[in-house]
């Protein structure tokens, strides 16, 4: 007698709806990269972020799963602003001392003040956080948890958030910052792109992390936000 298929195409429909999710992102962040004017990156990235959040609302998913209940947001800010200090005095010790201080010498960080200020005010949470936490803290986390454990759905979700990051990771390799650099010299593109995607994937297991103890997406997306502002602030600073 043949097996039954009704557990296989059950199986296959409950993963069609975020296997298409994370297709639509990454046609998204591929084609933001090589379509989109850098100056519209803000405001399409938190259109579509918002446009997300609304659709897996509408989709069932409730503010709890998502991270979104308002009672939670203190806790978040409590955990991401504690993350934000302790990683500001780390990269200010780095900076101040003539032996590591070159790790923040990055000519993209060398601005008008005012161009800084949008960087750090702007475009960081608007244009990078705010859509990043929603998709793989947010949406993407809720999903792999209602399918596996919350911690191997934080693995997975921090595997794609690395994923995520090849195309910018290319566009800085033609640049003159610290990627262009070691992309031109012997490490090589490939390296500098797995690096990237390594790096990014314990990042994104470190807010997670957040996001899980603190019940709250305020927590990853303040500490992604205060973390990316303040390292390009001290870059700023130390090229001037």
């Amino acid at each position: 007698m043949a097996p039954p298929t009704r557990p296989a195409a059950s199986a296959w429909r409950a993963w069609a709806g975020p296997a298409a999710f994370v297709a639509a992102m990454a046609a998204y962040c591929i084609g933001r990269s090589v379509a989109i004017d850098g100056d519209l990156h803000p405001w399409t990235n938190t259109l579509v972020g918002l446009v997300v959040l609304a659709g897996a609302t509408g989709a069932g998913f409730d503010r709890r799963e998502l991270g979104v209940e308002g009672r939670d947001a203190g806790r978040g800010l409590a955990f991401g602003a504690a993350t934000v200090v302790v990683a500001a005095i780390g990269m200010l010790l780095v900076a101040v001392l003539p032996a590591t201080r070159d790790v923040f010498a990055d000519d993209r960080a060398v601005v008008s003040t005012g161009a800084m200020l949008r960087r750090t005010l702007v475009v960081i949470p608007l244009g990078t956080a705010l859509l990043e936490e929603v998709v793989f803290r947010g949406v993407l986390l809720a999903w792999l948890a209602r399918r596996m454990t919350i911690w191997r759905a934080a693995w997975w979700s921090s595997v794609l958030f690395g994923l995520w990051h090849i195309p910018p990771t290319l566009h800085s390799a033609d640049g003159t910052g610290a990627i262009g650099d070691a992309a031109r010299g012997g490490s090589g593109t490939a390296l500098v792109v797995v690096g990237a995607v390594v790096a990014m994937t314990g990042a994104g297991l470190a807010l997670c992390w957040l996001r899980i103890r603190s019940r709250s997406l305020v927590a990853p997306f303040v500490a992604h936000w205060g973390i990316n502002a303040t390292a390009f602030a001290v870059a700023w600073t130390v090229g001037r």
